[in-house]
């Protein structure tokens, strides 16, 4: 019996296998009929198997036992003698041994062995393969694409500061799950959408889970590049044992060209694969998760979680959504499907829709110049929004340290639009070179966060039995606690709808009309303020303040509450550093709403804040503010306007449950302070604890 094929069978039983014999490993198995030739005794495997206590050799019948009834089988039938003595030469053998770990008991009727198996390169049988791999040149069969000539040319040169940036930049957390390794080997991945293989073939994934699918993005200012690289080992449904290499390249956004190479076996694939990978990065292909190398292309992670049915989901709900045939009687005929109908208020309804609306995502990271064809949402791994974010904090501490000439943050800005792809067109890519451009950036991969979360939030709803509505189930997935619409002609009503017209800011030209308003409580968000410092404090100075952010944003806020920007995070990004920003003047949270690219409507929160008094003020814009108010004892901070309320009121008049937190007298309107940097005030807090979302406002912002 073959070690490949033990191999297979020991890892569908949950096992894993080791190439060496060492002490953690629990069984050796090996064929009888070689249990006594000399290549056995002479082996490493029969010396290494003297040291190990307790190892059982066992014959693979065995592991068939096992397989056959699902449970951890007793070894004594199929125990064979173990080496009793040390030979004298050693050399390769084909024994395969296993490591059962921990996991010896009967908990699971599943074998867990615990041994790491060690990624296996490929190796060719011509001279030339192997020289090009071992020196990173193409090889015949690799040339170089025509786009490409000259990549190994535009090595960048760095100044020393800058290398320093890089070095302290960690681009990698080497204890992070690797998201190019799938929990399954049935894991059916779809192949790029631009190649002709989409229905007949799928991307292949090793017995060891990886994934033979890379990602390259380059960018490069200077010499007006962007542009991807997509390779690709394609397995064929049909199970033949032949396998495509699909290569597509081209500048981002655009389609590109393509290449393809069928080869009659595995290993020609997989070798071909790690050549092209290692000429167009610069990395092992074990080694992709490395820091990119200068002048070559960026390996970009993926998230491939749950992407083995997403062709089903969206065939499923284009066939509900179009009320298509998609069941059987019982006498056989069609059966059409008739969408289960929500319970939810219409209101609702339509802010759920609204918030999930896969249009507005496509046209929010359009404007923001994000290409969500190279890495659309669901694909963002975690580990490539990190890295974003450390990008921007390292071009920001650049920036900061008085760097502002393109030739030190060129190369800085090129990796970043490298791991975040962006489509540019045919114009040059920018150098980010100011801190509204960081800042600009930050919002995005903010938005990406928020829109990764709605994203998971829709793919599992799309999941759940459908004798419930989809909608019900995308609203189950933000875990709020009340959502309750606001009747038209009632007090609570009234109240908001006058401090959202009646605290506009003079100097915005934002007119709006209030469809909806909902009085909502997260889960647990209520609980967590009052096992907070901050119930109890004796300087409380509790106020009901204005938040906006995009519609696309909210499955997220609501999901997983309003958060403070990463550590990763460029501090200097922000005016007041990291924390979450709030106003007492509708139009200035209004702004952040971009209504433009949600078909006008723009989502507003009202959040009960504690601020204590009396809160940090800096003299102007401040990006230590959050650590400098905590040396004060203070736990926020006032970015006092010049234009700010007459008075304040309590918001008891809202609602019973706002006794105590004030609101802005709108009837008194707004008077003219201290002149001073800003013209309306800013609140910040630096704990997510000290807020609780009271109302959601679903305004109407197209007149």
């Amino acid at each position: 019996m073959r070690t490949a094929y033990l191999t297979k069978e020991i890892r569908q039983i949950g096992g894993r296998v080791s190439r060496t014999v060492h002490s953690k490993c629990t069984h050796l198995i090996v064929d009888p009929m070689e249990l006594w030739t000399l290549e056995y005794k002479q082996s490493p495997k029969f010396v290494a198997a003297l040291l190990v206590p307790g190892l059982k050799v066992v014959s693979p019948w065995w592991v068939k036992e096992c397989l056959k009834k699902e449970a951890w089988v007793d070894e004594t039938p199929y125990l064979l003698p173990r080496p009793t003595s040390t030979p004298d030469a050693a050399s390769g053998t084909a024994d395969t041994s296993v490591n059962q770990g921990a996991t010896t008991s009967r908990r699971s009727t599943r074998l867990a062995a615990a041994a790491a198996a060690s990624e296996a390169t490929p190796t060719g049988d011509s001279t030339q393969a192997k020289r090009a791999l071992d020196d990173g040149s193409d090889g015949n069969a690799n040339g170089k694409d025509d786009h490409d000539k000259g990549d190994d040319k535009t090595k960048e040169v760095q100044s020393d500061a800058e290398s320093r940036l890089v070095k302290k930049l960690k681009l990698d957390d080497p204890k992070k799950k690797d998201d190019q390794k799938a929990s399954s080997t049935a894991l059916n991945l779809a192949p790029d959408d631009q190649s002709p293989f989409i229905k007949t073939h799928r991307i292949y994934v090793d017995d060891d889970g990886l994934i033979w699918d890379a990602a390259l993005n380059q960018t490069n200012s200077k010499n007006n590049n962007n542009k991807f690289y997509i390779i690709q080992i394609l397995q064929p449904l049909s199970g033949s044992k032949s396998m495509t290499l699909w290569c597509r390249w081209g500048r981002v956004g655009e389609r590109g060209q393509n290449s393809q190479t069928t080869f009659n076996a595995l290993d020609p694939a997989t070798r071909a694969f790690i050549l092209k990978f290692r000429s167009k990065s610069g990395l092992d292909w074990k080694n992709r998760n490395d820091p990119p190398k200068s002048g070559k292309y960026t390996f970009i992670e993926k998230n491939y979680e749950d992407s083995d049915d997403e062709e089903d989901d969206d065939a499923a709900d284009e066939s509900k959504s179009k009320g298509g045939k998609t069941g059987k009687d019982n006498d056989g005929s069609d059966v059409e499907h008739v969408p289960a109908e929500s319970k939810l208020p219409p209101e609702v309804q339509e802010f759920v829709s609204l918030i999930f609306d896969q249009g507005h995502f496509q046209s929010t990271m359009a404007m923001m110049s994000y290409d969500a064809n190279k890495l659309p949402l669901g694909k963002l791994s975690k580990r490539t929004l990190k890295n974003g974010f450390l990008l921007l904090k390292a071009i920001a501490e650049a920036l900061a340290g008085g760097a502002r000439t393109p030739s030190s943050l060129e190369s800085l800005s090129n990796q970043y639009f490298s791991v975040i792809p962006h489509a540019f067109g045919r114009n040059r890519p920018p150098i980010l070179n100011t801190t509204e451009m960081i800042q600009k950036e930050a919002d995005l991969l903010d938005t990406l966060t928020d829109m990764e979360i709605a994203t998971e939030i829709i793919k599992v709803a799309s999941k759940i039995d459908d004798s419930v509505n989809l909608i019900d189930r995308q609203f189950a997935g933000l875990s709020l606690k009340e959502m309750t619409p606001l009747d038209h002609t009632s007090n609570e009503f009234i109240q908001l709808n006058d401090y959202l017209t009646g605290s506009r800011g003079q100097t915005h030209h934002i007119s709006y009309k209030l469809k909806h308003a909902f009085r909502i409580e997260r889960e647990g968000e209520r609980e967590r303020f009052l096992n907070s410092p901050y119930a109890n404090l004796k300087n409380s100075d509790r106020r009901l303040l204005w938040h906006g952010s995009r519609t696309t944003n909210y499955g997220g806020i609501l999901s997983q509450g309003l958060r403070i920007a990463p550590p990763e995070a460029p501090v200097n990004g922000y005016m007041f550093g990291k924390g979450v920003y709030f106003a007492d003047v509708s139009t200035k949270s209004a702004g952040y709403c971009c209504s433009y690219s949600s078909a006008s409507i723009g989502i507003l929160l009202l959040c009960e804040v504690e601020l204590g008094t009396p809160m940090y003020e800096p003299n102007g814009a401040d990006s230590q503010a959050g650590s400098r108010a905590k040396a004060e004892g203070k736990i926020a901070t006032l970015g006092r306007g010049s234009n700010v309320p007459k008075g304040w009121v309590d918001a008891g008049r809202v609602n019973e449950s706002l006794k105590g937190v004030r609101m802005p007298d709108v009837s008194q309107g707004h008077e003219e302070g201290n002149p001073n940097f800003l013209y309306y005030n800013e609140y910040i807090v630096y704990d997510v604890a000290q807020i609780q979302q009271r109302y959601v406002l679903y305004v109407d912002m197209s007149m």
